[in-house]
């Protein structure tokens, strides 16, 4: 999958920082997501910014894209922080990707049964460490839905339409 391509289908802006992010993850108190990308994207992603900006003047842009096959993963960290140099914009870069990931669950759902589906939706919460503003409850946690409440059909339609809804709030807030 190409995630530069959903980011632009989306409207969300790609940068520097979304590329670091989506290669080294992101981790604090309150929100967590996973490496995404490898070095091998990273690398493809870079030659191919330095083909369309040849004028490019940033020289940590350059210098990660001498680097050579096997990649350094401490100098490829190291450019990437230095070329997306500030760190209080790495939560925005986290909402972005949590966007993204959220828009591609939802569609990667879309052909399963229900229960299956909410275990899919809770493990996916799980994998970002259950950030306190996600749009989703699990199963008997601040909530009396026994199992056989929580898992129908009825019930992943109002979660589905709840994660719209916060894919919608959520957006305005991206750019």
């Amino acid at each position: 999958m190409n995630y530069i391509d959903e980011f632009k289908k989306n409207d969300i802006p790609f940068s520097w920082r979304e590329l670091k992010i989506g290669r080294w993850g992101y981790s604090d108190k309150e929100f967590y997501l996973q490496s995404i990308l490898d070095d091998e994207f990273v690398m493809k992603y870079t030659l191919d910014y330095l083909s369309k900006n040849e004028k490019e003047e940033n020289s940590y842009v350059w210098e990660l894209g001498s680097l050579f096959s096997p990649y350094d993963e401490n100098e490829i960290y190291r450019l990437l922080n230095l070329i997306a140099i500030s760190n209080e914009k790495d939560l925005m870069s986290y909402y972005r990707w949590r966007w993204i990931l959220v828009n591609n669950l939802l569609k990667k759902i879309l052909d399963k049964d229900y229960v299956n589906a909410l275990l899919e939706i809770s493990e996916f919460w799980l994998d970002l460490k259950s950030p306190i503003d996600m749009p989703y409850q699990y199963q008997g946690v601040e909530n009396k839905l026994t199992p056989q409440e929580f898992y129908t059909k009825e019930h992943l339609c109002k979660v589905i339409s709840d994660h719209k809804k916060w894919l919608e709030v959520e957006k305005k807030n991206l750019n």
